[in-house]
């Protein structure tokens, strides 16, 4: 947003105006937004941090997600906790609830070169460790670099040890901040299939939309777990083959979506000692 368009904006705060989606209201100034082409949705961008979840999203009060049901002052502060809005909740404790990766460094190597090595837009998605970023970035070139994740927590724990040029988005697995074919790569460190069935559907409709023709994307599991997820990727599959057979002139975008299993059991012997499971067997 220009800066005229946020004085407007703040005017607008002041007059208790706007609310954020989840209903709380707005009653603090920003000094650095977003705002969607048709002006409806603003996102925050807050000490280097895009707020680009749902929840956040700053919208009049006729758009919020319960208009007619005030949100009670309980609600609110927990909202405004959460995130760290407001002076008395600037202090968000910068934390690694997400479980250790379990990738050795040759299994990271390995997924690394399956993405495109160079490109426009590369994301990572959901860790701590800071370490696993750099070496998947190392010999990647990309013109723009985001890392996301569903934690604040997490985002501030690593904020300061990324390159400065690194975007960092709190956004939602399920509902990407991206336009249409814009991401060339793009790693998750979280397991999918942690997720609810809704939201690995989810995700993976919005993998599909995002991703270039040409993209690729190497997303984790638990390969204890139901992965729904790919079950669509194999149906897309047959859809696209049966497709070519019928009517070969039309053509189905599919981006390359790798599936990639970790298994506690299968990478942890009984001293706790990470075995390196080859690659090959990993993808099995």
């Amino acid at each position: 947003m220009t800066e005229k368009e946020l004085s407007t904006i703040n005017s607008m705060i002041k007059s208790e105006l706007l609310f954020f989606y989840a209903g709380a209201p707005l009653n603090f100034e920003l000094e650095s937004a977003l705002v969607t082409e048709n002006q409806v949705y603003i996102y925050p961008i807050i000490k280097g941090i895009v707020f680009l979840q749902k929840q956040t999203a700053i919208v009049a009060k006729n758009r919020t997600q319960n208009p007619l049901k005030r949100s009670s002052q309980v609600q609110i502060d927990a909202f405004y906790r959460a995130h760290g809005f407001g002076e008395a909740n600037e202090v968000i404790v910068a934390t690694k609830e997400l479980r250790s990766n379990k990738l050795s460094d040759d299994q990271l190597l390995n997924l690394a070169s399956m993405l495109p090595q160079k490109g426009n837009c590369f994301l990572s998605i959901a860790t701590h460790d800071v370490d696993s970023i750099h070496n998947l970035r190392y010999r990647l070139k990309y013109e723009n670099n985001f890392h996301m994740d569903f934690s604040l927590s997490r985002l501030i724990a690593i904020q300061n040890d990324l390159p400065k040029s690194t975007v960092l988005i709190l956004g939602d697995m399920n509902y990407l901040p991206f336009k249409s074919d814009v991401i060339d790569g793009l790693f998750s460190f979280d397991y999918i299939n942690d997720h609810v069935k809704e939201i690995q559907t989810g995700a993976y409709e919005e993998l599909k939309r995002c991703l270039k023709t040409d993209g690729v994307s190497v997303m984790l599991y638990d390969k204890e777990k139901p992965l729904h997820s790919k079950n669509q990727l194999k149906s897309d599959l047959i859809s696209k083959k049966a497709l070519a057979v019928v009517a070969p002139w039309k053509k189905v975008k599919l981006p390359n979506i790798i599936f990639y299993p970790i298994s506690d059991s299968s990478i942890v012997d009984g001293n706790g000692i990470v075995a390196k499971t080859s690659f090959r067997q990993q993808l099995s």
